[in-house]
């Protein structure tokens, strides 16, 4: 459970934006809507939630707007170990199977990248120097529809 602390507080931290962004509410209408008005996560991210082996958290995600879910996901795997390893294991097989990975996918691992040379990284240390080389050899990957990786998946 405390895992999962830093991605609702994010959340929580949001809401005051998205209120302020949105301007006022009609009567009867919930005060905080989805931030991109639709409530829909991307594929890219199910899969990555899949791959960690969280997919309830997809309901939480459809609260965060999709230019944003790159950036809390990388927030909630930079945490959890764990999850971060089933994640880059993921990556890896993408990379070998299609030669590349998804935009989405891209920017997750710029996330980390970032994140890790923030002084927030020093808040839940740094992975070591092999998963950071993966992580940048991700950054550095050619960018592949989704559904070409799908299809290349099972080849």
């Amino acid at each position: 459970m405390t895992r999962f602390l830093p991605l609702a507080a994010l959340l929580v931290s949001t809401l005051p934006l998205l209120a302020a962004a949105q301007g006022p509410a009609p009567a009867g209408a919930a005060a905080v809507a989805p931030a991109d008005g639709n409530g829909m996560v991307s594929l890219s991210l199910v899969e990555a939630l899949a791959a960690i082996k969280e997919p309830q958290l997809a309901g939480i995600f459809s609260f965060v707007s999709e230019k944003d879910s790159p950036f809390a996901f990388a927030d909630l795997i930079a945490r959890d170990r764990k999850a971060r390893r089933r994640y880059l294991g993921k990556l890896d097989a993408d990379r070998t199977a299609a030669g590349g990975l998804t935009p989405w996918d891209h920017q997750v691992c710029a996330s980390l990248v970032n994140l890790y040379a923030s002084p927030l990284g020093s808040t839940f240390g740094t992975p070591g120097k092999k998963r950071m080389a993966s992580i940048n050899e991700c950054v550095l990957s050619a960018v592949v529809p989704l559904e070409q990786i799908v299809a290349k998946r099972k080849k």
